[in-house]
């Protein structure tokens, strides 16, 4: 397995290990994701994954269970995503560009959203954050080239918002996440007091 998809299957566990331990209370929680809820960002991380596995195998993307609860399946699809891209040619077709990517390029790409979601996933559930240090100095070289100035990922019509400005005093972590457009000082706006 090359090193960069390596390192994306490992950032799929440790979302993974987020997923599956999330209690029903907080499914409806929100997220940093503008408008999303726990169990919104777990539903669009499957239907992602199953999305772009599909069309790679030749296979016509399968419609996600409304009623199914998306943490019972994510270890399977992460798994899945993993062994589309092992197996993948040079390219592979990605349905929010509309055509084919170089598989390098979305490896990259998803690893660091793996991160960044899973960063999502810990402030939503009010949790600690802690990434391995081989993945942060891996992941931040990459999502500053893919939200640099130009880059069709975000802004208008791209996947993120604008980046925000690095700050040297935050973890890595929450530098991933302001690169791809989050508030890294998000937090869960606290409960009306009765």
């Amino acid at each position: 397995m090359p090193d960069l998809l390596r390192l994306d299957a490992a950032a799929l566990v440790l979302v993974g290990r987020e997923v599956v331990t999330i209690p029903d209370a907080a499914l409806a929680n929100p997220t940093p994701c503008d408008g999303w809820t726990v169990l919104d960002l777990v539903r669009h991380m499957n239907s992602e994954h199953e999305r772009v596995s599909a069309l790679a195998r030749g296979a016509l993307p399968a419609d996600a269970a409304g009623d199914q609860d998306p943490r019972d399946d994510f270890a399977l699809i992460a798994a899945r995503w993993v062994a589309t891209l092992e197996q993948a040619g040079p390219q592979i077709t990605v349905p929010k560009v509309g055509g084919e990517v170089l598989t390098r390029e979305v490896t990259a790409v998803h690893f660091v959203d793996m991160l960044v979601h899973r960063w999502d996933l810990a402030r939503a559930l009010e949790r600690p954050y802690a990434a391995p240090d081989v993945l942060t100095r891996a992941a931040l070289p990459i999502a500053r080239k893919i939200t640099r100035p130009g880059s069709g990922l975000n802004g208008p019509g791209g996947v993120y918002r604008p980046p925000l400005p690095e700050d040297p005093a935050l973890d890595p972590v929450d530098n991933l996440a302001a690169l791809l457009g989050r508030d890294p000082r998000w937090r869960p706006a606290p409960e009306p007091r009765a």
